[in-house]
């Protein structure tokens, strides 16, 4: 599916060639298609992938556009099992707010945050219980070694002092299960998550209880780049 989709990029740089905040959208979607085929961050955060009304009425030709652009996260979900796309710069802003401690990462998925945190030398344990093989993508593909367990008993049963939990799903409540383990336990540690307020991401009853803080140093390199509008937060 990449393939005809890339192809339709090449189209849209070929037509809004002259037209230089359109042709940094587009060309910003490509290099960070090649950066995940060859199992790499992108560099920078994606730009806000969609135009605005107005800009749409000035030039309709930015219709289609807008819908395909639209498209991109579907379409990296699919090709590749990420739903979440970190980029280098944000990894960096992780890495110096970890500071040498241990982290475990939950329901990991391909797990690009471990990779790139172990590739930054931090102390990463990374799981996941694959429930979501055979859905939007046949095979998971990770990037690093991810253990295979389910995320509360990782959780349950291992030393950390930074947990990681990145678009936790909205159809059950197991973030909720996780966050009530952590403050049973009077875990002293930093619980950062990353998802989308009351949105597509986590339970209802996640973020009707928990307790967020958006710390600017692990947002300033983290910005929605469509409709989701996801942001990194630390919860207690």
């Amino acid at each position: 599916m990449m393939i005809p989709y890339l192809e339709q990029l090449n189209q849209w740089e070929e037509k809004f060639a002259t037209t230089s905040d359109v042709l940094f959208k587009i060309q910003s979607v490509k290099k960070a298609i090649v950066s995940l085929k060859l199992q790499q961050l992108p560099k920078n955060n994606l730009p806000l992938l969609s135009f605005s009304e107005k800009e749409i009425f000035s030039n309709f030709a930015l219709m289609p556009l807008d819908d395909d652009l639209a498209m991109f996260r579907q379409e990296i979900i699919q090709t590749f099992g990420i739903w979440h796309i970190p980029n280098q710069r944000w990894l960096v802003d992780l890495h110096h707010f970890i500071n040498g401690r241990s982290v475990l990462e939950i329901m990991a998925g391909n797990a690009l945050i471990s990779a790139g945190l172990r590739q930054l030398q931090d102390e990463v344990t990374s799981t996941d219980n694959f429930d979501w093989r055979g859905q939007d993508i046949l095979t998971p593909k990770p990037w690093t070694h991810v253990e295979q367990e389910d995320a509360l008993e990782s959780v349950k049963r291992r030393s950390f002092d930074v947990l990681i939990l990145s678009w936790a799903p909205d159809t059950q409540n197991i973030d909720w299960q996780i966050l009530t383990t952590l403050r049973n336990q009077g875990f002293p540690g930093d619980f950062i998550v990353i998802g989308e307020q009351n949105g597509v991401t986590n339970s209802p009853e996640f973020w009707q209880n928990a307790i967020l803080s958006q710390p600017e140093i692990l947002n300033q390199n983290h910005q929605p780049f469509d409709t989701i509008k996801d942001a990194v937060w630390l919860v207690k």
